[in-house]
């Protein structure tokens, strides 16, 4: 466990920990000339034009810093071959109070923020992160994810010396949590500087904000091609409200099954397995090859708890449902790691283990299907899907056939800049695999139904080609873990199999799909602010869709066919909670909007 360490011993620390690292190759930290916007003229002009960048910069940083102590006095921040600084207890006395001192009011004379800015970095810079703790954070910035973070903000902010200093920041994240009374601040951060000055590089800085900026209009362009081609599907083949009321009663009818829930061992797990299975009610029979199985396999910090919601709607409707837990990315390690009892928020291993597990998983199934012990029903191993979310879409997308591209990965790890794409931190570790072109496609999978998955590093468009079964990818619009662009629209065009299905959830977020889980099942809540609103008629939306996917790609029962087809999408799309589906988005289609404008 951590221990909590003064100032003087904190940093001694930090820099007897880091010099060993001082001499390893990285990718140089200087953008390409071509890459960065030319300063606008003029010693002012250029503060003005860039006031917006400002903000939205202080607004990344801040909220990506946070915590306080009495070392920094100064804030130093340049332009270019400008320079101004401001005093620390200035901007105390702002954040305290709201007034511009005499020195803020002069400085803002020309960078000219509105009251209603004004207001916002105030708020940026007093607003408590909570239910982090010390620990957490400095078990965190320890990882190979929080390392490389840190790194990509030492190009924004550096020392006096304009030294990029890993250390010293990490050290004024650490320790001003340590000094935070009620959740962490940036002010808090700014304060526990170990160092009399902080220096914001504003070129840098504005290059990471045209990244970020650039990334969110790619982001709004596919988007909303994504609803315009939807748009066009529904008109091209409409449906009447008699048509979608036969099918939601198709649907309804074929959950005709009760559900007996069992947790069960299966060798070659760490943890038990939950299986949801059809139960025959009066006057029904087995089916003669068996019910089909769909295996689901949870995001990171999750649980075999979390999509209990969708493993109960399967199976009534005649899928017998295993869902695994993953023990080396469920919910436990990533306590572990704000606990202090791991250095590692996955281990490296565990790009390989989780697509083995699901495959071990199956195997220990059939043992069971012909030992002595059976099941109380019969599978049918001709006829898997896998469900998975986050970092269990990518498992699904390994078990499908995507393989690791390892040029995509050489280019896209680490990151050039500070990313849009946080999943990217995760992806990347794959780097360290020792052998990433092992065998991890199962061929007995037929069908894969994947929310907010994670991959584009990982599989680039070789390795999505190389998937030849039935797929249908959730994106969320306001996903920021794991962004719908870069991680589902995008991956979706490079699908090759004849079968797929993008469906995108206007307002859903990362978690919105994940279900409620049972308190004492449940050492990592998620805070309802962070899960967004109306997750109840995004986990609504995963049943019917799933179901339909399902009953159509496993069960080949092309009454279903509508029901993954964008009119009835539409249809039953809530205006609280708009969901489009489209099948007929192209790389040619995206490129073309994703052009910039003359």
């Amino acid at each position: 466990m951590l221990q909590p360490l003064s100032r003087r011993s904190y940093i001694l620390f930090e820099k007897k920990r880091s010099a060993k690292g001082r001499s390893e190759t990285r990718r140089s930290e200087t953008r390409p000339a071509e890459d960065i916007r030319t300063p606008p003229s003029g010693p002012w002009g250029g503060w003005r034009r860039w006031r917006y960048g400002v903000l939205s910069l202080a607004t990344v940083g801040l909220s990506l810093l946070a915590t306080p102590s009495p070392a920094a006095e100064r804030l130093i921040i340049t332009y270019g071959v400008l320079e101004r600084t401001i005093s620390i207890q200035d901007i105390e006395t702002f954040a305290a109070t709201g007034q511009l001192t005499p020195q803020l009011r002069a400085y803002n004379r020309h960078l000219q923020f509105s009251q209603a800015q004004l207001d916002q970095v105030q708020r940026v810079l007093t607003t408590p992160v909570e239910r982090i703790t010390p620990v957490g954070i400095a078990q965190f910035l320890y990882t190979q994810q929080g390392e490389r973070l840190l790194r990509e903000l030492t190009r924004v902010v550096r020392t006096p010396a304009r030294v990029g200093d890993f250390s010293a920041l990490r050290a004024a994240l650490i320790l001003g949590a340590v000094n935070a009374e009620a959740g962490i601040t940036l002010l808090d951060v700014l304060r526990a500087y170990p160092l009399e000055a902080i220096r914001i590089d504003l070129s840098a800085g504005f290059a990471v904000a045209e990244e970020i900026n650039r990334a969110i209009v790619q982001s709004s362009q596919a988007v909303a091609l994504v609803q315009n081609l939807a748009q066009q599907e529904a008109e091209a083949t409409p449906l009447t409200p008699a048509e979608v009321s036969d099918l939601l009663r198709l649907l309804q009818e074929s959950r005709s099954y009760g559900v007996q829930s069992i947790s069960r061992s299966l060798p070659g797990l760490d943890r038990p397995a939950n299986l949801y299975l059809p139960q025959l009610r009066d006057g029904q029979t087995d089916p003669r090859a068996g019910f089909p199985l769909v295996m689901i396999s949870h995001g990171l910090g999750s649980n075999r708890h979390s999509y209990t919601y969708l493993a109960q709607a399967l199976a009534s409707a005649g899928f017998a449902v295993v869902a695994i837990e993953h023990a080396g990315s469920n919910d436990e390690q990533l306590m572990a790691l704000l606990e202090g009892r791991t250095a590692e928020v996955v281990p490296d291993a565990e790009f390989l283990r989780r697509p083995q597990e699901i495959t071990q998983a199956i195997n220990a199934l059939q043992n069971l299907q012909n030992g002595e012990s059976p099941l109380p029903i019969r599978l049918d191993f001709s006829r898997i899907g896998t469900v998975g979310q986050s970092f269990g879409g990518y498992t699904a997308l390994a078990l499908a056939g995507a393989t690791f591209d390892l040029e995509t990965l050489a280019t896209e790890c680490p990151p050039a800049v500070l990313t849009f794409n946080p999943s990217l931190l995760l992806q990347c570790q794959a780097t360290n695999l020792i052998d990433p072109r092992q065998q991890l496609q199962d061929r007995r999978i037929n069908s894969i139904f994947i929310m907010n998955p994670v991959g584009s590093a990982l599989f680039g468009p070789g390795g999505y080609h190389r998937i030849t079964v039935p797929v249908m990818m959730v994106g969320s619009a306001v996903d920021t873990v794991a962004p719908a662009f870069p991680e589902q629209i995008q991956p979706f065009t490079w699908l090759s199999t004849p079968e797929r299905y993008l469906v995108l959830l206007d307002r859903g977020t990362h978690f919105s799909v994940i279900g409620d889980v049972p308190a004492e099942e449940q050492p990592l809540p998620i805070p309802p602010e962070i899960i967004g609103p109306r997750p109840d008629l995004a986990q609504a939306y995963m049943q019917v869709l799933a179901l339909a996917y399902f009953q159509l790609t496993l069960n080949r029962d092309e009454r279903f066919r509508p029901m993954v087809q964008a009119a009835f999408v539409q249809a039953i799309s809530h205006n609280d909670f708009p969901m489009h589906l489209s099948t007929t988005l192209s790389a040619e289609g995206l490129d073309a909007v994703l052009q910039p404008q003359p």
